[in-house]
Parts: structure tokens; C-alpha cells; sequence
């Protein structure tokens, strides 16, 4: 009999213990390049895959999202992309800044030097920037597009969707010796229904 209680307390113990690392686990797999208007985001910086997650916390408002389509107020001047993992520790963001979207079908945007801002305090170009948590520091870098060192390429913008990906040289702001490059960068978005989407 004790036996048989010395087992199913083990297999407690290693269920619990797998149910708290897979609560744990930050690892992701990049999403499919899709054109269908998916709600997805998915890029690899040094080897880590980072996806969209709203954010949690008790500080956080009902409208914080992982993936949000930005606009200007003319909806013509400049679009962005802005994507959080705020469920995760440390965090990551990202901003695609989109100068005069205004073009339907596929194009292709020449990232130009970023000036680590967005919206209307961004530089009027085609530029990206993020930040990732720097354990050598314990604190977050920011890179940013380098000029004529990359691309987004829009494969998709029609009926709300809008599809493509982006690749490209990035520089860290503190210090211009130190580069990141991104090769596989992606996003598939349904500016009708991302409002309401979920990212967990």
C-alpha cells in the first residue's frame, strides 16, 4: 500500500512540476507567412523567436494589445506596426514605422536610419527599431534600422489585410559597432478585426 501511494505522490510531483514549466516556458515558433489577414507576427533576433502577447497586469488598461496597427490621422501619412510581448519577463517591443502607406497590392519599402521614435515624432522614412532585454547590463538595448540596409516587403494590402515581411541591418543606439541582423521577419494582419484579437 505505501508503494502505491509513494507512486501516485511522485506522479503528482512530475505532473505539477511539468504543468510549471510549461507555464514558464517563453520559448515560440515562428508562424506561417501568411496572406490571409491571420493576426500574427513572428521575428528571430539572436537566435529568440518573439511573437505578439498582450500584456498582463494589474496596471495594465483593457486596451493595452500585443499587435496594434497604428495610423495617422489622415490615414495616409504614415502607418505602424507596433507589437509587445507583455506577458513575458523581460518583455520586447517592436515598432515598423510604414511612411506614406498608401499604395494597395505588394511593394517594397528601403528601411532608412531610425531615429528610435514613433508616430509623429518618428523620422518621415520607412525605418524599425525594438529593444531586447541585455542580461550584460540588466537592462534593455534599442536597435535600429540602419540606412539602405534592409527591406519591407509588402506582399498583401487589400480588403483590411495587410501582409509581408521585413529583413535588414540594425544598429544598437548606445554603441555603433555593435549590429543585429534580422532575416526572417513577418506579419499578417486584419486591420478590421485585430482590435478584438487576442494574443496570449
Amino acid at each position: 500500500m505505501k508503494t502505491i501511494i509513494y507512486i501516485l505522490a511522485l506522479f503528482a510531483f512530475v505532473s505539477c512540476s511539468q504543468d510549471d514549466k510549461a507555464k514558464k516556458d517563453t520559448s515560440f515558433s515562428l508562424p506561417p507567412e501568411t496572406q490571409t489577414g491571420a493576426n500574427t507576427f513572428g521575428v528571430t533576433i539572436n537566435g529568440k523567436v518573439y511573437v505578439p502577447r498582450d500584456p498582463t497586469g494589474v496596471s495594465v488598461g483593457p486596451s493595452a494589445k500585443g499587435m496594434i496597427f497604428w495610423g495617422a490621422p489622415d490615414n495616409v501619412s504614415w502607418n505602424e506596426i507596433e507589437v509587445v510581448d507583455g506577458a513575458s519577463s523581460p518583455s520586447f517591443q517592436i515598432i515598423i514605422h510604414l511612411q506614406n502607406f498608401n499604395a494597395t497590392g505588394v511593394a517594397q519599402y528601403t528601411l532608412k536610419q531610425s531615429n528610435f521614435h514613433k508616430g509623429i515624432d518618428s523620422t518621415p522614412n520607412n525605418h524599425i527599431y525594438f529593444n531586447i532585454w541585455d542580461s550584460n547590463i540588466k537592462n534593455y538595448a534599442y536597435y535600429g534600422s540602419v540606412e539602405n540596409q534592409g527591406f519591407i516587403d509588402v506582399l498583401r494590402n487589400s480588403n483590411g489585410i495587410v501582409s509581408g515581411k521585413f529583413s535588414g541591418k540594425f544598429v544598437r543606439y548606445d554603441n555603433p559597432n555593435e549590429f543585429i541582423t534580422i532575416a526572417d521577419g513577418r506579419f499578417d494582419i486584419n486591420t478590421f478585426t485585430l482590435q478584438n484579437h487576442s494574443f496570449f
